[in-house]
């Protein structure tokens, strides 16, 4: 029996997803068609899934400006076109749930707008790396946030599911930008 055939190097092997037979992961992306599903099937004039939804649109915007920096920051072509479908995806799924909001929930992002708290892009032109990790901290924060609202929920319950939706939605961004890091790494 020979037990070292398959042994592989743990430095060679990435922890975040799977490997398939052609030994590229990909991690599971949320699909915006599920979105538009759970969007159809909540009752979107409710508060609970209002505040969901404005805390979702909040979060993604944040996340979307970091990942369009990540974007221009790119190393290569392709690095560029990989994050800059991320870039696309965040921005078709803000559109979706902004298009729910009611008015009290534009009410309510304005005043988040006008509040002063969006963060400013750098004029120079960033260098990938600290830019990564400002995306990746961001994509984590958001993911926590909408994690806690999840849980604050009823089970079942539209807002609970549009909330865990974002959560994995930007879970999913999180672990493709690191594996873009850990394929630059190596």
């Amino acid at each position: 029996m020979d037990t070292d055939a398959d042994w592989e190097p743990l430095d060679n092997k990435s922890f975040l997803t799977a490997h398939s037979a052609s030994g590229t992961p990909e991690p599971p992306r949320p699909d915006l068609e599920a979105l538009q599903g759970l969007i159809d099937s909540a009752n979107r004039d409710s508060t609970p899934y209002q505040s969901v939804a404005v805390a979702a649109v909040q979060t993604l915007e944040r996340a979307l400006r970091h990942e369009r920096q990540v974007a221009e920051a790119a190393l290569s072509l392709g690095q560029q076109e990989k994050i800059g479908s991320l870039v696309q995806m965040a921005d078709k799924a803000v559109s979706l749930l902004r298009d729910t909001l009611s008015a009290q929930g534009h009410k309510v992002m304005h005043v988040h707008a006008s509040s002063g708290t969006a963060e400013a892009a750098d004029a120079a032109s960033p260098s990938w790396r600290p830019v990564l990790a400002a995306a990746l901290e961001v994509l984590e924060e958001g993911t926590d946030q909408m994690g806690s609202l999840t849980t604050g929920q009823p089970s079942g319950s539209p807002a609970r599911e549009l909330s865990r939706f974002i959560a994995q939605f930007l879970r999913s961004h999180h672990d493709v930008l690191l594996m873009e890091a850990e394929d630059w790494s190596a």
